[in-house]
C-alpha cells in the first residue's frame, strides 16, 4: 500500500473531466490541477466528482482491461479462449497482473473519494442539496470499493480519511466483520445524501438514493447468505464435455457451508435487513413495465429495451459506468471482448469476441425466453482474408433439436454451421448496441446494478426469513421472468430450499456477465463443489478445478512488501 499511496496519492493532483456527467463522457480532454485552483462553485463540485469517476476509465478499471477479467471469469459459466482465461479464469491467482490491478484500482478509487470529500464539504457557494449529493456519490464509491475488496480478499485495511492529510501508510487488515460494519456505515450515509430519482435536481444517468439502498440490500444479503451454517442448493452443472464432445448439464445437489469470517452474524437479522431495504426501493419504483424511461425507476417492458443505447442510465439501470467510443483512455473493450469487433462489412474479426457463457448456461432457459432469443447472438460472419466469410451458428441444439429454429431465428441459409471451438460461445447482446462496432474501444457501458436485482434480492431474502416462499417473493421473481416471456412459477411447487435454488438460478439467467455469478457461489459457500463438479476442464479446456485456497484471493506482493502492518498472506498463498 505504501507504493500505491506514495506514487498515486501523495503526488496526485486530481485527474478531472470537465462538465456534467453526460458532458464529461463526451469531452475527452482532462488536466492536472491543484485543489486550490478549482474554487468554490457548482462547476468545481462537478470537477471533483468527475475526477473521481474518471478512475473507472482512465486509471485501470476498464482502460487496461484488468477489472472485468477477475470480476467475471472465475465461475462455472464463464468460458472462452484459453489465452483469455489463463490466469484468474483458470484459478491462477498468485500475484498476477489482474489481481494487482484489481486491488490498486479499488484503493485508488477510495483514496480519490477520501481526498475530494473534505474539499466539497467546505464549499459555501453550492446548495446543500447538491453538495450532499456529490458527497453521497463519493461515499457510495468508497463503500462499493470496500465491498468489492472484502468479497475477494477478506478483511482489508480501512482507509477512512485522505492520506494526503492523514499520512498513515502502514495500516493493518481489519476483520471481515469490521470491514462490513464500515461498508454499512458509509452506505447508510450515502443513501441519506444522494438525491432520489424523484428530485427535480436528479440528473439522468447518475446514481441515486435508490442505488445506495439497493447496494446496501446487496451487502446485507451477502452477509446473511454467507452466515447460513448449512443447507442444500440444487443447480444445473456438472461436466461440460465427454472427450472432445460437449455434453448437456445435469442437476447437481451441493451442500452449503458457512463462509469463514461470518460466524458471528445472525442470518435472519441480515436477511430481514436485506428484504426491508430492497422493499424501500420497490415501493419507490413503478410496478408496471416501463414504456418510457426518463427518471422513472422500474423494469423496461422488453428485454431488448434494457440494452438499447437510448436506455442507458434510465429505467432499471441503477448504476452504469459509461465510456466514449474510440478513445484509448475512456473507451471500453466490452464489445470487442464479448461480442467481437467488426469490420466495415459487419464481419467479426478473427481473435475477437473471446469471452462468453457455456452451453450449460444457455440450457438453463425456457425456449421462449427473450434472454436467449434476443439476449444471445445466434448468427455471425467471421472475416476470412482468404475467401468468403465463415458463417457460424450458436448453439448446436437449435439446429439439431428445434424444428422451429428456421422461423425463430431466420435460419434460412444452410451454409451457417455450428463448429466446436473456444469462440463458439453464448455471446450476450448486452454490449452490442454501440455507435460503432468497428472500434476496438466502443461506447458500451458496464451495468453494475439494475432494478431487476433489487427484486431478486427481495425474493431471496423473503424466502429465507419465512422458511418458505411467500406470494410476494414469487411475484417479484415472476415480474422479472414474465418481462422476458419466461413462464411464471407456481408457489405450490417450492419449499424454502428449492425456491432458494431457483432464485440463484434466476440470478444466473438475469444477471449473466454483470459481475455476480462467482460472488453468488462464494457468498452461499458453494463455490468449491460447483466448480469441481465440472470435473477439471470445461468444454473449452479451461481449468475449473479449485482448492480451499481459492476461497480468497492472495494479497498482491506489492502490498505485502509495502505495508509493514500486514504480516502474512491469505491461507494457501
Amino acid at each position: 500500500m505504501r507504493k500505491l499511496f506514495n506514487k498515486k496519492i501523495l503526488l496526485l493532483l486530481v485527474v478531472l473531466f470537465a462538465g456534467s456527467c453526460k458532458k464529461a463522457l463526451e469531452e475527452t480532454p482532462y488536466s492536472f490541477v491543484t485543489p486550490e485552483q478549482l474554487g468554490d462553485s457548482e462547476e468545481a463540485l462537478n470537477l471533483w466528482v468527475n475526477g473521481v469517476r474518471s478512475t473507472f476509465l482512465k486509471d485501470g478499471f476498464f482502460r487496461f482491461e484488468v477489472f472485468n477479467r477477475p470480476y467475471e471469469t472465475d465461475s462455472d459459466d464463464a468460458t472462452g479462449g484459453a489465452f483469455a482465461f489463463d490466469t484468474t479464469g483458470a484459478g491462477n491467482f498468485a500475484s498476477n497482473e489482474d489481481i494487482r490491478g484489481y486491488w490498486t484500482s479499488l484503493y485508488l478509487l477510495i483514496a480519490r473519494s477520501n481526498h475530494a470529500i473534505p474539499f466539497i464539504d467546505k464549499m459555501e457557494n453550492v446548495s446543500p442539496e447538491l453538495k450532499n449529493n456529490a458527497i453521497g456519490e463519493l461515499n457510495f464509491y468508497k463503500a462499493w470499493a470496500y465491498f468489492t475488496l472484502v468479497r475477494a480478499y477478506g478483511g482489508v485495511p480501512l482507509i477512512k480519511e485522505s492520506v494526503v492529510t492523514d499520512q498513515k501508510l502502514n495500516i493493518p487488515r481489519s476483520s471481515i466483520a469490521d470491514t462490513y460494519a464500515y461498508i454499512i456505515e458509509v452506505l447508510k450515509l450515502a443513501e441519506t445524501q444522494l438525491l432520489p430519482r424523484t428530485s427535480a435536481n436528479y440528473k439522468i444517468g447518475t446514481i441515486s438514493t435508490e442505488t445506495a439502498k439497493t447496494m446496501l440490500a446487496k451487502v446485507y444479503l451477502n452477509i446473511a447468505s454467507a452466515a447460513v451454517p448449512n443447507g442444500t442448493i440444487k443447480l444445473w452443472g456438472g461436466p461440460q464435455k465427454n472427450g472432445s464432445t460437449r455434453i448437456n448439464g445435469i442437476e447437481i445437489l451441493v451442500n452449503k457451508e458457512q463462509v469463514d469470517g461470518f460466524q458471528g452474524f445472525d442470518p435472519t437479522t441480515y436477511f430481514t435487513l436485506a428484504r426491508d431495504k430492497a422493499k424501500e426501493v420497490i415501493d419507490a419504483a413503478d410496478q408496471s413495465y416501463l414504456t418510457t424511461a426518463g427518471t422513472r425507476l422500474g423494469l423496461f417492458r422488453n428485454w431488448s429495451d434494457v440494452w438499447s443505447k437510448n436506455s442507458r442510465g434510465r429505467g432499471e439501470h441503477l448504476w452504469m459506468v459509461y465510456s466514449v467510443p474510440g478513445q484509448s483512455e475512456s473507451g471500453m473493450v466490452l464489445t470487442y471482448q464479448y461480442n467481437g469487433q467488426h469490420n466495415a462489412k459487419g464481419e467479426v474479426l478473427i481473435g475477437t469476441g473471446f469471452y462468453g457463457l457455456s452451453d450449460h448456461w444457455y440450457n438453463l432457459f425456457d425456449s421462449s425466453d427473450r434472454r436467449i432469443r434476443d439476449g444471445v447472438i445466434h448468427k455471425w460472419l467471421i472475416n476470412n482474408p482468404n475467401g468468403n466469410p465463415l458463417k457460424r451458428w450458436y448453439p448446436q441444439k437449435e439446429i439439431t433439436a428445434d424444428p422451429d429454429s428456421i422461423v425463430k431465428f431466420g435460419y434460412d441459409d444452410p451454409s451457417y454451421t455450428w463448429a466446436s471451438g473456444d469462440q463458439v460461445l453464448a455471446r450476450v447482446t448486452k454490449f452490442s448496441d454501440v455507435s460503432d462496432k468497428t472500434l476496438r474501444r466502443s461506447d458500451a457501458p458496464y451495468p453494475f446494478l439494475r432494478y431487476s436485482e433489487t427484486l431478486l434480492i427481495y425474493a431471496e431474502a423473503e424466502n429465507e426469513i419465512n422458511g418458505a416462499p411467500t406470494a410476494e417473493a414469487v411475484a417479484k421473481v415472476n415480474f422479472v421472468r414474465q418481462r422476458s416471456y419466461a413462464p411464471p412459477i407456481n408457489i405450490n411447487n417450492y419449499n424454502r430450499d428449492t425456491f432458494r435454488s431457483f432464485v440463484l438460478e434466476e440470478r444466473r439467467r438475469e444477471l449473466a456477465l454483470e459481475g455476480n455469478r462467482q460472488w453468488d457461489l462464494r457468498r452461499w459457500g458453494i463455490y468449491l463443489p460447483v466448480m469441481n463438479a465440472i470435473g477439471g476442464l470445461d468444454a473449452n479446456n479451461i481449468n475449473k478445478s479449485r482448492e480451499r485456497r481459492h476461497l480468497l484471493w492472495p494479497l498482491p506482493l506489492t502490498e505485502l512488501d509495502g505495508n509493514e502492518a500486514i504480516k502474512g498472506n491469505n491461507p494457501g498463498w
